[in-house]
């Protein structure tokens, strides 16, 4: 085992610990980690901007402001000193020096004995451990031709032959295995599923690489035992230049399973291999030849042998959830849903309404299409959040959307997951809430939209600890999700855990920059830490990047408002109301400036209108302490009481000033 030693610092490189002077864990986040080795193995050079940039954040555009909190973090976990720096010296307007001598301590394992110890600055080594080569791996990477680009008219006509079956169920193939051991029963494991990588990359087709990977997350989602991480998480991982277990590190899981296809005539040739992480070795590896119009059953062939190698005691009525639950046997019909998931990310109101037309496409081409119906009815319940959609008409066709798929498959997991969300945000009604989402994680334990939607329901209910803590499962579930990262951040802040909160928002910035609710997040956070003029910065980027959502107004004009920039609120209070004249607009976000103006008429009459339009936000007013000002109004507590909340749930929230 290697391992780095650092004045009283140890650097174990393959576990991914850093012990500190009395031997305990000093705690790193996996970019931290990154960023330690980087230099460690660099010591003694001047390391440029661009080159930790590039290093650090590869194919991300990140500001130099995060290069500069993460230099800061590190110097926090060594005790180090910027003005007297003993590990890292920075040189002014060119970068940074890993200044400690560094000893490099090598464990022979096969003879029980270590090496000594050699000052020196470690050369560079990779964290990625090697695997065992595979022939078929191997041969299926060598350019044929092929596998070389084609005309684009030739790929669309391979597309329209239903290519994209790769992404989907059923037909019949011929495969060559290679498995390893099985692994031990007991222990819960974690798993993420890659993109598949194209082998020519000038006919990639991105739908086909991140749709294999969709449909084995769905089978495998049902394996008992196993915590799978959705397709959303690892969607940034597409592309020829992945390194799985980079990716595995990253994800926290502890196999994944990457692959690759190829093309040829009227054929596919499809490689799979299930790494262990901590090993990188290939548990098992498999290789298949298909028709273009015959791939159906390689989904459930690879997913049948990584059940054998994670739960080899699984049995035969719990392998056969492993078909996909939900899904379709119309290629076009897949490639319509996976498209729309992708424009419903960023939350915007373009890329939704566009993937609600891509949805209804999928559903008009296969009317028994239930994930197809379960996506519609999660994009339709982003409108209210992204894009100030009434409640009364998104959410009465989120209903119908959720009730069509549960009704075409009463075990898939996301449609009772989007049925509770509509007992929550719709009818207010608690109870049905919480049985909606028991009832999807009790079918899927790792369905992260039921967890979030339990964690909101929670946190409504004035139940903060367990709130946080199926928010945390959520984002276990999708730990590169932006918004359960972000909400995520809001919880640790509201329960005085800061570092933490910090570090998940950094963790979305890492990923996505302009991720807008995180820059409202970040302001709010600040606000409430008395940085007042950096929060209203954050706010303003917010309110910038959101495309015109009501609510990164309303946090915005109410940071205003409280720090005396009244004329500047009054102008977004302006902007929204004249919006309403033409559009919904959610009346607690005329409410919220009002109430940071201090105007308790105009704020209680503002709810009374959220009360009779079922403004959604309305959940969110017992626990947000933005609304302090009404608190000791009865006509408030008759508010809560309506929506069957106690007003005593505000009291218990520390105010945001």
């Amino acid at each position: 085992m290697r391992e780095y030693r650092i004045h009283e610092f140890v650097l174990q490189i393959e576990s991914r610990r850093l012990l500190g002077p009395d031997g305990g864990v000093v705690e790193l986040t996996p970019r931290l980690f990154d960023a330690l080795l980087f230099m460690v193995e660099n010591a003694g050079q001047l390391l440029d901007k661009d080159r930790l940039l590039a290093a650090l954040w590869p194919g991300l555009v990140v500001e130099e402001n995060s290069l500069s909190q993460c230099i800061s973090a590190l110097r926090k976990a060594l005790g180090d000193e910027a003005q007297r720096p003993r590990f890292i010296q920075t040189v002014p307007r060119r970068g940074f020096r890993f200044i400690a001598p560094v000893l490099l301590a090598q464990e022979d394992d096969s003879a029980g004995a270590g090496t000594e110890p050699v000052t020196r600055a470690a050369p560079p080594a990779s964290t990625r451990p090697d695997t065992a080569s595979d022939p078929e791996l191997e041969a299926l990477a060598a350019p044929t031709p092929a596998s070389m680009p084609e005309r684009r008219g030739r790929r669309v006509a391979l597309v329209a032959a239903g290519c994209t079956g790769l992404l989907m169920l059923g037909g019949a193939g011929t495969w060559a295995w290679r498995s390893g051991r099985p692994v031990a029963t007991g222990a819960i494991s974690t798993l993420a599923v890659l993109p598949f990588k194209p082998i020519a990359t000038g006919s990639r087709d991105e739908l086909l690489e991140v749709g294999m990977a969709e449909s084995l997350v769905a089978r495998l989602s049902n394996l008992p035992g196993v915590a799978v991480r959705s397709v959303g998480s690892v969607r940034r991982y597409a592309g020829p230049g992945q390194d799985p277990i980079s990716a595995a590190r990253e994800l926290q899981v502890t196999w994944i399973i990457d692959g690759s296809v190829q093309r040829a005539e009227s054929r596919v040739r499809v490689t799979a291999r299930l790494l262990n992480t901590a090993s990188g070795e290939a548990a098992w590896s498999g290789s298949f030849d298909e028709t273009l119009t015959g791939v159906f059953d390689l989904q459930d062939a690879i997913s049948a042998k990584v059940a054998d190698v994670l739960t080899p005691h699984l049995e035969r009525r719990d392998r056969s959830r492993l078909i996909g639950a939900g899904g379709t046997r119309l290629v076009d019909a897949y490639q319509l849903y996976l498209a729309a998931r992708q424009h419903a990310q960023g939350i915007k109101r373009a890329g939704l309404e566009k993937s609600l037309g891509l949805y209804q496409q999928a559903v008009a081409l296969d009317p028994a299409y239930a994930l197809a119906w379960s996506g519609m009815g999660e994009a339709y319940r982003r409108m209210v959040f992204g894009a100030d959609g009434e409640p009364v008409v998104v959410l009465r066709e989120a209903a119908r959307c959720n009730e069509r798929a549960v009704q075409l498959d009463p075990g898939l997991a996301e449609g009772h997951a989007g049925v509770g969300w509509v007992h929550f945000w719709r009818d207010w009604d608690w109870a049905a809430a919480a049985t909606a989402f028991e009832r999807a994680l009790a079918l899927n334990a790792s369905e992260a939209n039921a967890h979030l939607g339990y964690s909101q329901l929670l946190s409504t209910l004035a139940r903060p600890a367990d709130a946080l803590r199926h928010l945390r499962q959520a984002r276990e579930s999708d730990p590169m999700s932006l918004i359960l990262l972000t909400l995520e951040s809001s919880s640790l802040a509201a329960a005085g855990r800061r570092d933490e909160a910090a570090e998940r928002l950094q963790r979305v910035f890492d990923i996505e920059p302009d991720f807008w609710v995180a820059h409202m997040a970040q302001g709010g956070m600040r606000l409430s830490e008395g940085r007042a003029a950096e929060a209203i910065d954050s706010l303003e980027r917010a309110d910038h990047l959101s495309d015109g959502s009501s609510q990164a107004a309303a946090s915005l004009g109410f940071a205003l408002a409280r720090q005396g920039q009244t004329e500047r609120a009054r102008a977004l209070l302006r902007r929204l109301e004249a919006a309403s004249a033409s559009r919904y607009v959610p009346p607690t976000s005329v409410g919220l400036i009002h109430a940071g103006l201090g105007d308790k008429e105009a704020a209680l009459a503002a709810l009374q209108r959220g009360l009779a339009v079922r403004d959604v936000r309305m959940t969110l007013v017992a626990i947000d302490g933005r609304w302090s000002l009404l608190r000791d109004d009865p006509r408030y507590a008759t508010v809560l009481r309506q929506m069957k909340l106690s007003p005593l749930a505000s009291a218990n929230r520390q105010e945001k000033s």
